[in-house]
């Protein structure tokens, strides 16, 4: 084309874009082309973007400055005001923690609160069970000391006198007659001890899973010499014997066998 005709004609408005101001938010000023002023709308051509900004120029003229989207430090919302407190759910652990009684109980703890019970019965059972046992040997190896003295020394109550030298009454040697003191207390020592003596033999019948018999009954008889010879005073033996003679000392721990293998179950 002629330049100079070119030149010399008017440009109708419909060709080419449309030069426009517009200056950026960092105070550099240039031109976007538009598109053409006449024409429909669909004829426009979409507004050219200048290859050094590489953005929509849509995009450009929307985006507000930093300087107008930033706020000013005095109208800067604190961080404590913006977000609301937490409120407090946790509870202290007073209000939190179970009562010792509430708290889950390990797997052996109702087997053990019901066995509690039953062990009790059991040695309540075990414990009537020896007194009758033990009224059983008192009355039989009273009743065989009292008649061993009388044969011995022509007086029941010499087996009675001679038992409480064993807590030290009576002096080293009995007297043969009753003793408003000293006879009372050989019949205290000998039913005591005996009593003691049936909840013994009730408790290792139990433990050993046996019932009485001639074997029990002479291991019974064995126990009770062995205890006075070994462990009371030698007194005592001295004065069963002065009493009672050897066989009517004898025949103090045959009775005590005797009665324990026929022990009331």
């Amino acid at each position: 084309m002629n330049p100079e005709r070119a030149a010399g004609t008017p440009e109708p408005e419909h060709q080419g874009p449309k030069p426009v101001p517009y200056t950026y938010h960092d105070g550099r000023e240039d031109y976007l082309h538009v598109g053409r002023q006449g024409g429909t709308e669909a004829d426009q051509p979409a507004a050219l973007v200048p290859p050094s900004e590489g953005m929509s120029p849509r995009i450009e003229t929307t985006a507000l400055p930093p300087e107008a989207s930033a706020l000013p430090p005095e109208t800067a919302v604190p961080a404590e005001a913006a977000s609301p407190p937490a409120r407090a759910s946790a509870l202290p652990p007073e209000a939190t923690a179970l009562p010792p009684e509430a708290t889950a109980l390990p797997p052996e703890a109702p087997r053990a609160a019901a066995q509690r019970p039953q062990q009790g019965a059991r040695m309540s059972e075990i414990v009537t069970r020896g007194l009758r046992t033990g009224a059983a040997l008192t009355a039989a190896t009273m009743c065989t000391m009292m008649a061993a003295s009388t044969l011995k020394r022509g007086s029941p109550w010499a087996s009675m006198n001679a038992m409480a030298t064993a807590v030290g009454l009576g002096g080293r040697r009995a007297s043969d007659r009753f003793d408003p003191v000293v006879t009372p207390a050989g019949v205290a020592v000998l039913a005591g001890g005996l009593l003691a003596w049936g909840i013994g033999y009730e408790k290792a019948l139990d433990a050993t899973g046996k019932r009485s018999g001639p074997l029990t009954g002479a291991l019974s008889a064995l126990g009770g010499f062995l205890f006075d010879e070994l462990i009371l005073p030698d007194r005592l033996m001295k004065n069963f014997r002065d009493k009672m003679g050897v066989l009517g000392t004898l025949s103090k721990y045959v009775a005590l066998g005797v009665a324990s293998a026929a022990a009331p179950r």
